[in-house]
C-alpha cells in the first residue's frame, strides 16, 4: 500500500491511498491520480506512473513533456521512499509520499479527500455535467447532499473520454489557410496590376 498527499496542485490538500501494481497520473480523467486538466498544465495528460516490482514502488515518466521530477532531481525512473516529493513538471503540481507498507497485494485503488479539501458539485464540474465529455466512468453518480437522491449521469462513450479538447479537423484549417492565401495573391496581383 502507498499513501499520497497533493501539497500543490488545484486539489492541495487531499491524501490518496492506493493498494495495486499499477498507478497512473496526468491530467486525463481516467488516470489513477488525476490532476486539473485546466488549471494543472505543466503536468502532462498520461505524465508518470508509480509500479510495483520486487516489493517496491518505482515512480517512472511516461515520457512526459515537463519531466517528472524527484525531491527536485529530474528522473526517468526512481525507487521511492517515504518523505519523497514528486513535482510534475517544474512548478507543477507535487505529491509527497507519506507510507509506503509492503508491495501491493490486492487490485483495488483507496482514494479519499481530507476534509479540509471542498469536493466539486457535480452539478457544475464539467467532468460530471450531463453531455459534457471527459465524464469519469466511475464518477457517474453524485453524492446524496449534492443532488435529489437516485439521480445519476449517462455513461460517456468511450470515445469521448479520450480527449476532453476537440481538435479542428486538419481538412478545414488546410481549406482555410488555402483561402486567406488566394486572398493575399488577389491583392498582389491587382495592386502590380494598376
Amino acid at each position: 500500500m502507498i499513501r499520497l498527499r497533493q501539497t500543490k496542485g488545484a486539489d492541495s490538500g487531499r491524501d490518496l491511498e492506493f493498494d495495486q501494481d499499477l498507478i497512473r497520473i496526468g491530467r486525463m480523467p481516467d488516470s489513477d491520480v488525476n490532476f486539473d486538466p485546466e488549471v494543472d498544465l505543466d503536468a502532462s495528460g498520461r505524465h508518470a506512473e508509480i509500479r510495483s516490482e520486487n516489493g517496491r514502488y518505482i515512480l517512472i515518466d511516461a515520457g512526459s513533456r515537463n519531466g517528472t521530477w524527484l525531491n527536485g532531481q529530474r528522473v526517468k525512473h526512481a525507487a521511492l521512499r517515504t518523505d519523497d516529493e514528486i513535482e510534475f513538471g517544474r512548478g507543477g503540481p507535487k505529491l509527497k509520499v507519506r507510507a509506503l507498507q509492503g508491495g501491493p497485494g490486492r487490485k483495488r485503488t483507496i482514494s479519499r479527500t481530507s476534509p479540509t479539501v471542498t469536493r466539486r458539485d457535480p452539478r457544475f464540474d464539467a467532468l460530471t455535467a450531463q453531455g459534457m465529455t471527459g465524464a469519469r466512468p466511475d464518477e457517474t453518480a453524485s453524492t446524496p447532499d449534492s443532488l435529489a437522491e437516485g439521480l445519476r449521469f449517462p455513461r460517456p462513450d468511450r470515445d469521448s473520454t479520450r480527449s476532453r479538447r476537440q481538435r479542428p479537423n486538419s481538412a478545414v484549417l488546410w481549406g482555410a489557410a488555402g483561402v486567406v492565401l488566394l486572398a493575399a495573391i488577389a491583392l498582389v496581383v491587382s495592386a502590380s496590376v494598376q
